[in-house]
């Protein structure tokens, strides 16, 4: 005995057999795992784009800045070169302060660099570029750059930002020991290009943030310019101090991390000084087009196979009644996909009506010139699936964006194959886009190897195409539409099904069949 979900509707009976609901289930379960997997690979190739991204703005910004602060070390090395043999030769304390003055003053002209020129502890005496004059109680020796240059062994080093009295700014400072050992030179830098870099980088693409840490996670420089200063690895609660958290157990150049409900991605890049350049995505609303995408997507296509089994029901139940009924539902559903690109509304129902002429003409009984008329309702019902950003832009598609286009065909085939009491509707769908040279898709086939139904829509498309309105041109002139036509007999389209479609177009003496 067959299980059967059963229901009443104005007192009759509508039975619905097992292996039918079985088989509808399994049809929705194929779909939407299809779908699934498509949308999966999508998420995929975006996150590996955000992740490109990232890498590109955190190793722009990081070159940059390492080329700036190079010019620092380079800078150091040169005055020093220069203090040490005028050590060696007994140079006067005079001769040193002249030196750092007339050095500070070249360095002033440099485009750039913002800075108050160098310093030094030289012979026991503090020296400035500027001739500024420390208090009494100033000790060069327990300041940070002349401790650092001590402990660097003769390199160059690099002081984490402090807040220059002077400039007002944030500043960094490069020291070295001069050949006494005793003695250090110095010169501080403004970190205001650094802002600028990090800041551009950010202004360029498509990144949420762009920031610099020190090696204490200190924010150096921030495309947010109120952050700078903040101390991420002291902070609690705050985007910082999850970026951070994230950044310190990460094994990778990327990693992600979730923030108030928002997903991150976020390339790291180290450089000199064991600085860090961060490049920061907002990986969320990269993915939202993608959600609304599948969420619209999944409900079209349950509204699709909904009515595919409602016409089925009905069929199995009154096969009368299902011919008039599926008509309408199938119009709907043609109406439905039409919708999707404004400019091709009323599409599928121009192209059905012209299949039935040439079908008639060629000598179709009635209810074959009906089968063909549904047919080319539904030849575009693959198109549901694709996204409307697609088939709605203004502009020739890409490679890419074709290939997507291509697939509707096999797409529509599929959903109507599932349709075991419409066998043929799939004809139209799945191969009206195939050309009588054998150059079309989705299979290349030519001649009398494709459905005669598929060849009769090719013409039908081709012309309601030519002959209506689209988001990158106005319908073309009637003779034009025909002398494309003609071109396209023997090649394009069946010559026999062609020459018909001339004849319609002969008889509309005042193009009133255009869409």
């Amino acid at each position: 005995m067959k299980n059967r979900n059963e229901n009443s509707k104005n007192g009759r009976r509508v039975k619905v057999p097992f292996r039918t609901a079985l088989m509808s289930a399994l049809s929705v379960a194929f779909v939407l795992s299809i779908i699934f997997a498509y949308f999966a690979m999508l998420f995929f190739q975006t996150r590996q784009s955000i992740i490109k991204n990232g890498q590109l703005n955190a190793m722009n910004s990081s070159s940059r800045i390492d080329k700036y602060l190079s010019s620092g070390v380079d800078t150091m090395k040169l005055i020093s070169y220069t203090l040490d043999n005028m050590i060696r030769t007994g140079k006067s304390q005079e001769e040193f302060r002249q030196f750092l003055i007339n050095q500070t003053e070249a360095i002033s002209n440099i485009e750039n660099i913002h800075s108050t020129g160098f310093y030094a502890y030289i012979n026991g005496e503090y020296l400035d570029g500027i001739d500024w004059k420390p208090t009494y109680s100033y000790d060069p020796t327990t300041r940070p750059w002349f401790i650092a240059a001590q402990a660097n062994g003769g390199k160059v080093a690099v002081v984490d930002p402090y807040l220059d009295a002077q400039l007002n700014e944030m500043t960094i400072t490069f020291s070295k020991t001069l050949c006494d050992v005793k003695s250090v030179a110095a010169i501080d830098y403004s970190i205001s290009s650094i802002q600028e870099i990090v800041e551009q980088t950010a202004a360029s693409g498509d990144s949420k943030f762009e920031l610099l840490l020190n090696r204490s996670y200190q924010v150096i420089a921030h495309s947010a310019k109120s952050e700078v200063g903040n101390d991420y690895l002291s902070e609690s609660d705050t985007f910082g101090s999850e970026l951070v958290k994230k950044l310190r157990s990460a094994n990778k150049d990327f990693f992600s991390f979730r923030y108030r409900g928002t997903e991150y991605i976020v390339y790291s890049v180290k450089i000199s000084n064991d600085w860090i350049c961060l490049s920061v995505s907002d990986a969320s609303r990269a993915y939202a087009p993608l959600i609304l995408t599948l969420v619209f997507t999944v409900i079209a296509v349950l509204l699709v196979l909904t009515i595919l089994l409602t016409i089925i029901i009905r069929f199995n139940r009154r096969q009368a009644q299902f011919t008039a009924l599926s008509m309408h539902v199938v119009e709907a559903l043609a109406a439905a996909i039409d919708a999707k690109d404004p400019y091709t509304n009323g599409h599928s129902g121009r192209v059905a009506a012209y299949s039935r002429e040439i079908g008639k003409r060629f000598g179709y009984s009635q209810k074959k010139q009906e089968e063909i008329y549904m047919m080319g309702l539904l030849h575009d019902v693959g198109k549901i699936g694709i996204p409307d950003a697609v088939i709605n832009k203004p502009g020739k598609l890409t490679d890419e964006e074709f290939e997507i286009i291509k697939t509707h065909p096999a797409t529509g085939a599929y959903i109507l194959s599932k349709t075991s009491e419409l066998p043929r509707m799939a004809v139209g769908a799945h191969w009206h886009h195939e050309r009588y040279d054998g150059k079309g898709y989705p299979d290349g086939l030519s001649g009398t190897d494709i459905e005669e139904e598929a060849r009769i829509i090719a013409v039908a498309d081709a012309y309601d195409a030519m002959s209506s309105c689209r988001s990158y041109r106005d319908m073309l002139p009637q003779d034009v539409v025909r002398s494309e036509i003609e071109k396209g007999r023997s090649t394009q389209f069946d010559p026999a099904f062609a020459e018909i479609m001339l004849g319609i177009i002969d008889e509309d003496k005042d193009y009133k069949l255009h869409g």
